[in-house]
């Protein structure tokens, strides 16, 4: 045949390969045969053709999404632009019309909640300043009366809580208006004549030994309650402070405002009380007097009997051996009295004769 005779020419006929599933290892091409070679050739150069075409539908997928992205930066953008001239245009009308669209715009802070009030007349002020701080940071969340009742009446305690108890049952909280409510309550629980008070108080503020900023924070808390003027408050604030500090005060420049004289009176406090301190590390530690020696005065009867340690010697006649006296100065003792810590100079039954002995 032909292909007998022209064995060279005829193409090889390729070995038929084991299916994927049995193939344990790829079997390397076999480069003696060029057909073979070429086959291979061919087939590596479709599989990269095949990774080319993935690679080119990836990024052109990444290019989509990149696209997109951008288009939603850019409405993000606008949003925010649209939002900014809201808030500012908001700002430049009225404070109550600034409050409402700054709360449409910022989310609300409904968790917070003022400290427990437990009928304190004094606190009640403080308590309804808190409450009226958490309305105002969520005005849409407390716009309706019953929140506000509600968010008062969770805060009660003790005998608050119970004129609350109380007050509802006989005023159902659905039909209750928040003034209503808050007027009551501050009837109660409130100073009805707080200014008066506080007045009162405020003239009967003394300094006292405190440290004029302790007694200046007292004073700056019932100042703001009576509401007095300048020049009142520059009187009463001098009367309050100690005689030290008024003594001081007076070698000082004289001061034409209340602040100025607040200013001097914690000046002064603080130049009394470091000099104090100073005096007090260079005060001397106290010791006892050594007795000194007095020169020995021979006894008008050497055979006499020595007198008690209990006894006191009488001046002019003494009763003290040569014995008793040399034990005396030896150890420290009164020649008098015979106790110890003194001399006879300064002995208190000497000085004093209506002592009994």
């Amino acid at each position: 045949m032909e292909c007998e005779k022209k064995e060279g020419e005829c193409p090889a006929i390729p070995t038929p390969r084991p299916p994927p599933q049995q193939q344990r290892q790829p079997e390397p091409p076999n480069t003696s045969d060029p057909e073979g070679l070429r086959h291979a050739i061919a087939f590596q150069g479709n599989l990269l053709n095949r990774q080319a075409d993935a690679l080119t539908q990836m990024s052109s997928a990444q290019q989509e999404l990149f696209r997109r992205l951008d288009g939603i930066t850019q409405s993000l953008m606008e949003l925010t632009g649209q939002t900014s001239n809201l808030a500012s245009g908001a700002a430049s009308t009225s404070s109550g019309n600034s409050a409402t669209s700054a709360s449409q715009f910022s989310p609300e802070n409904v968790r917070l909640q003022p400290e427990p009030f437990f009928g304190d007349v004094s606190a009640c002020g403080g308590f309804l300043l808190q409450c009226d701080l958490i309305f105002q940071q969520a005005p849409r969340y407390y716009q309706a009366d019953h929140a506000r009742i509600s968010l008062i009446v969770n805060s009660l305690r003790s005998k608050a809580l119970q004129w609350a108890q109380a007050f509802l049952a006989a005023h159902p909280i659905t039909h209750l208006p928040f003034d209503r409510f808050l007027g009551e309550f501050r009837l109660v629980f409130d100073q009805p004549r707080k200014q008066e008070e506080a007045t009162r108080r405020l003239l009967s503020l003394k300094q006292g030994n405190r440290p004029v900023s302790e007694h200046l924070i007292d004073f700056r808390i019932l100042a703001v309650e009576a509401g007095w003027p300048d020049p009142a408050l520059k009187g009463i604030f001098y009367q309050s402070l100690s005689e030290r500090i008024k003594d001081h005060l007076c070698t000082q420049p004289e001061t034409d405002t209340f602040e100025e004289l607040v200013t001097a009176a914690l000046r002064s406090d603080l130049r009394l009380r470091e000099r104090q301190t100073e005096q007090k590390s260079k005060q001397p530690s106290t010791h006892v007097n050594p007795v000194r020696p007095l020169p020995l005065v021979a006894p008008a009867n050497p055979a006499s009997p020595s007198v008690r340690l209990d006894e006191p010697m009488q001046i002019g006649h003494s009763k003290l051996s040569f014995e008793e006296r040399k034990k005396r100065r030896d150890e420290g003792l009164c020649f008098y009295c015979g106790q110890a810590g003194h001399q006879v100079s300064q002995c208190a039954v000497r000085l004093n004769p209506r002592t009994p002995r």
